[in-house]
């Protein structure tokens, strides 16, 4: 466990650099100046800036709506018919996490639209099961195969050997790295992890009027570690005047998650907001929190949110906010990129929306199993439409 207090951080910055650096981060500083002028008269006359309040309420306005529209590619696929009889697999790292749970539904329903089967294989969270799927799908000849926040070093020779054999990997979740750059047949689908974190940390700057305590249960054996532990920095930019405390969980010691958060806690007394990235570890983050009896005193957010989790939130149980990213859209994504990446076709650029939902704005969702699979809590559900144009299915 690590804690961050961004004050403290800058001015440990400042102390270790040169007079002209100093100078250079002045305006990112805490520090007072070390003396004032008047203000010239052109300055006097010169227009306001807009307050940062202002900014930050407008990005927080934009997260609590849908989007008026999905951002479905706007290019053919190819050839789709010509894979009809075909079979993919689905590989998600657990089929715990709802949010995987969802996604792999949606890919499921995308290929069955254009009579292509799909193999959903857990993985389990450890490397021998990943691999296995992996190989499993390699030696079933699968025109390609989809993972979900798999990290490549988990299964590098499973993964390797796919490839190696002609089949296109879709790696979900993830974010592309040096070592394993995107090729004809590894190809990255987006990640939402980062723009959930800042959004948490947009409502939590809002909500503690900029100096909120927050415990950070984050996700370490996942795909998207690397990408999370860049996002925090710039998350923490958010609310320059908060103070952040990491805990590090796993799904693979799933055991340990309530009590590592009870530590947490009792370590750190002023924490008020508790930020579980992912919903999967929802649960033993609570129980966490009230076994070090602090339930009473900390506000619950969650990100990677599905339906239990966001019924959760209305019924104002522990949770205050919740992010989620569009998992139905997001199956619809991967099988339209797997197709293309099979077909050889170009690949465009995808974006999966994000959204902020909170226990004032909940009650306009329709939260049942039905607004779940419609895709609608993120944007007019007539996408589905709009890929099978793509792909010559309407």
């Amino acid at each position: 466990m690590r804690t961050t207090t961004i004050r403290a951080r800058r001015a440990r910055a400042l102390a270790a650099v040169g007079a002209a650096a100093v100078l250079a981060l002045s305006a990112c500083s805490t520090a007072e100046p070390a003396e004032t002028t008047e203000p010239t008269a052109a300055e006097s006359e010169a227009p306001e800036t807009e307050a940062p309040g202002n900014d930050l309420d407008a990005a927080l306005a934009a997260l609590l709506e849908p989007r008026d529209a999905y951002p479905v590619p706007d290019s053919p696929t190819g050839d789709v018919a010509s894979l009809a009889g075909s079979t993919v697999y689905y590989v998600p790292l657990t089929q715990q996490a709802p949010q995987f749970s969802v996604t792999g539904v949606a890919v499921t329903e995308a290929f069955a639209a254009v009579d292509i089967d799909v193999q959903i294989c857990n993985g389990n969270a450890t490397p021998t099961d990943v691999s296995a799927c992996i190989t499993q799908a390699t030696q079933a000849d699968a025109s390609a195969i989809i993972t979900d926040a798999v990290p490549y070093g988990m299964a590098a020779n499973a993964l390797d050997a796919a490839q190696a054999a002609g089949i296109p990997v879709v790696q979900n979740n993830n974010a592309e790295t040096p070592d394993h750059p995107a090729s004809d047949t590894l190809l990255y689908a987006p990640d939402g992890s980062a723009e959930q974190i800042i959004a948490h940390m947009q409502w939590i700057a809002s909500d503690s009027d900029g100096a909120g305590t927050v415990l950070v249960n984050k996700a370490a054996d996942g795909a998207s570690v690397p990408v999370t532990t860049a996002a925090l920095a710039e998350a923490e930019a958010e609310c320059p005047d908060c103070t952040v405390v990491v805990n590090d969980v796993t799904s693979a010691n799933f055991g340990l998650i309530a009590p590592s958060t009870s530590s947490a806690l009792l370590r750190e007394p002023n924490v008020e907001y508790v930020l579980t990235q992912y919903a999967i570890h929802l649960q033993p983050t609570q129980g966490g929190v009230e076994q070090a009896g602090r339930a009473a005193d900390t506000k619950g957010v969650v990100g990677a949110s599905q339906l239990g989790a966001l019924q959760q939130l209305a019924s104002e149980n522990f949770l205050y906010a919740a992010t989620g990213q569009a998992s139905v859209f997001q199956g619809w994504v991967v099988a339209d990129l797997a197709m293309r990446a099979v077909l050889g076709s170009d690949i465009p650029e995808y974006e999966i929306p994000v959204r902020l939902f909170t226990r004032e704005t909940i009650g306009e969702v329709n939260l049942t199993a039905e607004g779940e699979a419609s895709g609608e809590w993120f944007g007019p559900a007539t996408f589905r439409e709009d890929f099978l144009a793509n792909w010559g299915a309407e």
